[in-house]
């Protein structure tokens, strides 16, 4: 039996991967509580989870080492990642970032847009991502540069990672009745999601019209919602009861919703009963919100330390029930100067935003067959004979060691074998000079 980490070629198309570690969420059939388990792989898929080693085939020794279902992350920006490379700096508060993304658009050349998106994507297949949904600005009725760009990289990268586009429209756009239905179509025709932006204050109408039109187009409803800190403000009560009207719950997500923080408790749990009881899952972003809510400055113009902090209330949610994941939101954007569209690391953030007890047992299926599920996803994530064998393996044996050392020895299995060559290595963040150096000789040809 040889050591997984120490073999550094192709594998057989038959072999039991034994002594391994696997979240109870992610592992069906046997006693799930107790491990290791014995996986045999075979052209691809499982084909039988045991004790230990069964029938004849290699084996492969895991001592323990954490094996997870490839991530799924429902909630990231592509359009806009890697922005800071071109020259943007870091925003202060959410609506600053807003205004310099959308001051930016007319910079954003199709060869600009694949290639940052192409960066994106390879990063994310580098950590183990098999699915993510990402949202494209709506900046134009009929669709923006960007959606169609989007468009061709969910076929470039059929295979390799599942890509799934959401409009991101501000609710207002919807306030028009052909501006609505003109978007509606177009959002339909590219196989898309519809994505909304409700910000406080928003027109309720407009937000029905958008269900009316998610309802006669057959389109789920993805919406940043409660963006803020500033209770009593919220709107994913009326969310819940429109997802409940159209029968639109369990194709309904909400992601952000940081003001139920700070609402009072008899009043954060009224919400959330609603959105348990319509069926709407949820969504937390630890990384930019984190870093754009409570955003002050002094009046001398320096940074003042933030007092609130701008997470869902995930304890709460989950005790409810309520589908729940969480997402990287932005990355190296105004919004956000970090993030790496790492599913692990975001789930080591959450861990210690949150206070999560035992992070890999009780909250793995937040990065993997969660998000996998509310989004539609053929496969839930879940391992059973005949399920694809689309593993990321890390040598840490507990919560403890894996968060501790997120990026440490990471091995990512794509039906069944390991990724190699430049899948295997995330990009080398010095390609995107090309870019920075393009926009300035067009600027200033």
């Amino acid at each position: 039996m040889q050591p997984l980490f120490s073999h550094s070629q192709a594998l057989p198309p038959h072999y039991w991967l034994v002594n391994a570690s696997v979240p109870p969420a992610l592992l069906e059939g046997l006693d799930r509580t107790a491990a290791p388990v014995a996986l045999l792989v075979d052209q691809g898929h499982i084909a039988a989870i045991e004790r230990r080693p069964t029938t004849e085939a290699a084996q492969f020794d895991l001592d323990g080492a954490t094996v997870l279902t490839r991530f799924v992350d429902p909630h990231v920006h592509l359009d806009k990642g890697d922005l800071l490379a071109m020259g943007l700096q870091p925003a202060d508060t959410l609506m600053d970032a807003v205004a310099a993304a959308r001051a930016d658009y007319v910079q954003w050349t199709e060869d600009e847009l694949r290639q940052r998106i192409d960066f994106g994507l390879r990063t994310a297949l580098a950590h183990g991502t098999r699915a993510l949904n990402t949202y494209c600005d709506w900046s134009e009725p009929d669709g923006p540069l960007a959606w169609q760009v989007l468009q061709a990289s969910r076929d470039t990268w059929r295979g390799r990672i599942e890509l799934l586009l959401t409009a991101l429209v501000d609710v207002a756009d919807f306030a028009q009745e052909d501006k609505a239905s003109i978007i509606s179509h177009a959002v339909a025709a590219g196989g898309g999601r519809l994505g909304l932006f409700v910000y406080p204050g928003a027109d309720p109408r407009a937000l029905r019209r958008a269900f009316e039109c998610a309802a006669r187009h057959g389109l789920a409803m993805d919406i940043h919602a409660d963006e803020h800190l500033d209770p009593p403000v919220t709107q994913l009560d009326l969310i819940a009861e429109l997802a409940r009207e159209f029968g639109l719950g369990a194709r309904t997500v909400c992601s952000h919703a940081c003001v139920l923080q700070m609402l009072a408790a008899s009043e954060r749990n009224r919400v959330l009963d609603a959105v348990a009881e319509a069926g709407v899952s949820l969504v937390c972003l630890p990384y930019t919100n984190l870093y754009l809510q409570d955003s002050a400055r002094t009046p001398n113009g320096d940074r003042a330390t933030p007092r609130r902090r701008g997470i869902l209330p995930v304890h709460e949610a989950r005790s409810r029930g309520i589908p729940l994941a969480f997402g990287s939101d932005n990355h190296r954007d105004p919004f956000f100067p970090g993030g790496d569209l790492d599913p692990l690391q975001l789930l080591a953030l959450a861990t210690l935003t949150a206070q999560l007890d035992a992070p890999l047992r009780d909250w793995a299926d937040t990065i993997t067959t969660s998000p996998a599920r509310f989004l539609g996803l053929a496969w839930d994530g879940v391992l059973r004979p005949g399920a694809l064998a689309d593993l990321v393996i890390h040598p840490g044996r507990n919560s403890a060691e894996v968060l501790g050392r997120v990026g440490s020895g990471r091995r990512v299995l794509r039906a069944g074998q390991p990724l190699a060559g430049t899948e295997a290595r995330l990009p080398d963040f010095r390609e995107l000079d090309a870019l920075r150096q393009a926009r300035v000789h067009r600027t200033t040809a």
